[in-house]
């Protein structure tokens, strides 16, 4: 190998670890910005339910929920919540300021709300 390949090579090296060095950040922040935009439109979905108001009479913000639950527990939550039965159960129930998760067992997300209120 000659010096100029040596040199062409090394050039290429540093150019591609410069490209690396900054896409790789850019991506983050790129990847950070369109989760959060998601988590906002995530969370105004719940919000128009009564999972929303649930989760407050509970003493857990939409805020709280979007962070600690995996978005695809959501989606099935949001699902389970429109496809409830029990809606008079709970209308009845989030009339009342605080509700304690030993309280909604007619609730199809029961299960996961109680967890929650326990972490």
């Amino acid at each position: 190998m000659n010096i100029l390949t040596l040199v062409t090579v090394g050039l290429l090296l540093a150019l591609v670890l410069a490209v690396f060095t900054v896409l790789l950040p850019m991506a983050f922040v790129v990847n950070f910005k369109t989760g959060a935009v998601y988590r906002e439109k995530l969370a105004s979905q719940i919000d128009r339910l009564r999972l929303g108001n649930m989760l407050a009479a509970l003493g857990i913000t939409t805020d709280t929920y979007v962070s600690k639950e995996r978005a695809i527990d959501i989606r099935e939550q949001m699902t389970r919540c429109k496809a409830c039965e029990n809606t008079a159960s709970c209308d009845a129930k989030l009339e009342q300021e605080v509700v304690t998760a030993d309280e909604i067992g007619f609730c199809s997300n029961a299960e996961s709300l109680r967890k929650l209120t326990q972490s």
